[in-house]
C-alpha cells in the first residue's frame, strides 16, 4: 500500500474520530449539556450563524420561541446559556465589583478588544472605564446642557425650514444627526455638524450603523476584518463603496485622535471639557492604553454607540406618540403648561419631573429595547444559581431586552404603546425591568448623556412641532417595529425611515 493511500485514511479516520468525540463531548459530556435547548443549537455555532447570519440578525426570535418550548434557562450554543427571568438580572449583572468578564468569543464582534466596551478582563475593563465614566455622571452631562440645547435648536431650526413645503424630514436621520453632533462635540471639541448637512446626510446615518450589521460575521469570523484591511484602497473602492467609507471615516477618526495627542497645548474646548483630551492628560493612565490604535477604536466605539440607541428610540418614539392623538394631546397639554414660552428652554432638572413626559419616556425605552442583542456574562470564579438550576464557573450565559421587554406578565399587551402603565403603583417594579443600558458594572456608560438627549429633544421638539407633524408613509410594520437584531435595534431592511411633513396649520389633539 502505497504511503501517500495510508496517509489519506489516516486522515479521513482522524476526521471521523474527532468529529464523532466532539458530538459526544457537546451533546453528553459537556458541563453544560444537561441544559435544555435545541440539539443542533448545541452542537454547532452554525445554528446561530444561520439566524444571525444567513437570516441577517434573527437569532433572538429564534432564542424566544426556544424558550417557549424549553422554559426559562437553555443552551443556545456549545458554550452558552441563556435566561428569560428578569429575577436572574441582579445575580447575572451584580453591581458590586465582583470578578464578571466579557465573553472573549462574542466581546470582539466589532473589531477589537481595545475599546472599553470589547474589553474581556474584569481588571482592565474598570481601569479603562474609570477614565472617562466621570464625564457620563449626572453632574458632568448637566454641565453640558448648553451643548445639547444649541444642537437641538439647530434641529428645530431646519426643521422649521420644511415647514409648508411638504418634503418629507425622515427622523431617523435628524435624531442620529443630533445625537451623532453630540457625543462628537463631546469627545473632539469638533461637532461633526451632521445637522447642518442636506437632509441631515444619511449616508453618515449608515457610516455609523452598518458595522452592526457586520458584527454578526465579524463574530463567527474574526480574522475578516484583518483579512479586508490588508486590501489596497483602489480594490475596496472598486468592489466595495460602503467599505470604503468605513475606511474613510476611520482616517478621520484617527485624524481627530492624532491631534489630540501630538497637541499638547490643545485642551479642547473652552465651555466644556472633552473625553479624549482628558485621557490624554491623565497621568494615572499607563501609556499603553493611550496609544492611537486603542483610542481610535475607543472613539468609534462611543461615537456609535452615542448616536444609534439615542437616535432609534427617539424616532420610535416620536411615531408612536404622533400615531396616539390622546397620547399626543396629553403630552402636549403637560409640555405647554411646563414649557409656557417656547422660545426659553426648560431645565433638564425640571423636564426630569414632569411625570407623563416621564411615562411616555419609559414606554419609549421599553418598546425601543435599546441594545436588543444578548449581553453574555461569564462569572469565572463562582458558580450561578438559578431556580434549580446550577450554573459552572466559566460559563457565558446571556439575557436580552426584547424578551423582558415583551413579557405579558409584566407588560400586558407589550405591543401596545401605553405611557398609563408606568404612572401606577407598579412603576418601580416595572423600572427594573427596564434593559435598555444593561445593568451590573458594565452597564452603559453613556446612560445618562442619552437620558438627557432624549428627555430635551423629545419635550423641545414636541412643544415646538407636535401639533404641526404629520407621518408621512410610515408603517409601522415596515418602518418601525424591531426585524434584526444588529446588536442595536433594526427594522424591516426595506425601512424608509420614520417620515413626517410639517404644517404651520395645527391640527387639534
Amino acid at each position: 500500500m502505497e504511503i501517500s493511500t495510508v496517509l489519506v485514511e489516516f486522515t479521513f479516520v482522524a476526521i471521523v474520530l474527532y468529529t464523532a468525540y466532539g458530538i459526544i463531548y457537546r451533546l453528553y459530556l459537556s458541563p453544560i449539556a444537561h441544559f435544555p435547548g435545541r440539539k443542533l443549537a448545541a452542537l454547532t455555532l452554525w445554528y446561530e450563524f444561520y439566524f444571525d447570519v444567513i437570516k441577517r440578525g434573527s437569532y433572538v426570535w429564534e432564542i424566544q420561541e426556544m424558550h417557549q418550548t424549553y422554559g426559562p434557562i437553555i443552551r443556545i450554543n456549545p458554550y452558552e446559556l441563556h435566561v428569560a427571568d428578569s429575577d436572574f438580572i441582579d445575580q447575572l449583572y451584580p453591581t458590586v465589583a465582583k470578578n464578571v468578564e466579557k465573553w472573549s468569543w462574542s466581546a470582539g464582534m466589532f473589531g477589537s478588544t481595545g475599546m472599553t466596551f470589547g474589553t474581556v478582563g474584569h481588571t482592565l475593563h474598570r481601569r479603562r472605564r474609570g477614565a472617562f465614566s466621570n464625564f457620563f455622571s449626572k453632574t458632568s452631562v448637566r454641565r453640558l446642557q448648553p451643548v445639547i440645547q444649541s444642537r437641538i435648536d439647530i434641529l428645530c431650526k431646519k426643521l422649521s425650514e420644511k415647514m409648508d413645503t411638504g418634503e418629507p424630514v425622515n427622523m431617523v436621520h435628524a435624531y442620529s444627526a443630533l445625537t451623532q453632533d453630540v457625543i462628537t462635540e463631546y469627545c473632539f471639541s469638533r461637532s461633526r455638524n451632521v445637522l447642518e448637512m442636506k437632509d441631515f446626510s444619511p449616508w453618515y446615518y449608515e457610516l455609523v450603523q452598518k458595522p452592526s450589521e457586520l458584527s454578526h460575521m465579524i463574530k463567527q469570523f474574526p480574522y475578516m476584518l484583518p483579512v479586508l484591511n490588508l486590501l489596497p484602497d483602489w480594490w475596496i473602492c472598486a468592489t466595495n463603496p460602503l467599505f470604503a467609507h468605513f475606511r474613510a471615516q476611520q482616517l478621520e477618526y484617527v485624524s481627530q485622535v492624532q491631534t489630540i495627542l501630538f497637541h499638547n497645548n490643545e485642551t479642547g474646548s473652552e465651555s466644556h471639557p472633552t473625553v479624549f483630551h482628558s485621557l490624554r492628560d491623565d497621568d494615572d493612565l499607563p501609556l499603553s492604553e493611550k496609544s492611537l490604535p486603542r483610542l481610535v477604536m475607543e472613539a468609534k466605539s462611543l461615537v456609535g454607540a452615542g448616536t444609534l440607541t439615542s437616535a432609534h428610540m427617539l424616532s420610535m418614539t416620536t411615531y408612536h406618540v404622533l400615531m396616539n392623538p390622546p397620547i399626543l394631546s396629553k403630552l402636549m397639554a403637560e409640555l405647554e403648561e411646563a414649557i409656557p414660552d417656547v422660545s426659553i428652554p426648560c431645565s433638564l432638572q425640571n423636564l426630569e419631573q414632569i411625570p407623563y413626559l416621564g411615562a411616555v419616556i419609559n414606554e419609549g425605552l421599553r418598546i425601543s429595547y435599546g441594545s436588543v442583542h444578548r449581553l453574555q456574562r461569564v462569572h469565572p470564579d463562582t458558580a450561578l444559581n438559578f431556580r434549580d438550576w446550577t450554573i459552572p464557573p466559566g460559563t457565558p450565559v446571556g439575557m436580552s431586552s426584547v424578551h423582558m421587554h415583551n413579557d405579558p406578565a409584566m407588560f400586558p399587551e407589550p405591543r401596545k404603546f401605553d405611557p398609563s402603565r408606568w404612572m401606577g403603583p407598579e412603576k418601580d417594579l416595572r423600572q427594573r425591568n427596564l434593559f435598555n443600558f444593561g445593568r451590573g458594572t458594565r452597564q452603559c456608560v453613556g446612560m445618562n448623556l442619552a437620558q438627557a438627549e432624549i428627555h430635551m429633544a423629545l419635550a423641545t421638539i414636541l412643544r415646538k412641532f407636535g401639533t404641526k407633524m404629520r407621518l408621512f408613509d410610515t408603517v409601522r410594520e415596515r418602518d418601525v417595529d424591531v426585524k434584526h437584531d444588529f446588536f442595536v435595534t433594526n427594522p424591516s431592511l426595506d425601512s424608509r425611515g420614520v417620515r413626517v411633513t410639517l404644517h404651520s396649520n395645527s391640527r387639534k389633539t
